[in-house]
């Protein structure tokens, strides 16, 4: 198997990759072990309180399709430290878009760091 690279992505300002497996395959049998991580990419954005994930759901699967969501984020202080942590809310959803299609949802997340607006709680 030809080793495959990441998948260019047009990411803003202010977002930050907490990981990256998105790479530039199309969902194939020969490809599936590019597709069988439960996360492939985690942006998030703190000063937008908004995160962006993707999946592949099923994992492994030929038939399966890619999970874009985005999740509004929580700051909550630490007492002790009086620092900051950020949580992911992932019951209440902001978005959620599917596609087989990987370059819909290439433009799909370069679409949304640019217009999503920010979470207010």
């Amino acid at each position: 198997m030809e080793a495959s690279k990441l998948q260019p992505l047009r990411i803003t300002a202010g977002w930050h990759v907490e990981w990256n497996l998105f790479y530039e395959v199309n969902p194939s049998e020969k490809n599936m072990t590019y597709l069988d991580s439960s996360s492939l990419l985690h942006l998030n954005n703190h000063q937008l309180k908004r995160a962006i994930n993707l999946d592949f759901r099923p994992e492994n699967d030929v038939k399966g399709y890619f999970y874009l969501r985005v999740i509004n984020l929580t700051k909550v202080e630490k007492p002790k430290t009086k620092s900051f942590d950020y949580v992911d809310d992932w019951e209440n959803l902001y978005y959620e878009f599917t596609s087989k299609n990987r370059l819909e949802i290439v433009e799909e997340i370069e679409r949304l760091v640019i217009q999503i607006p920010p979470f207010k709680n």
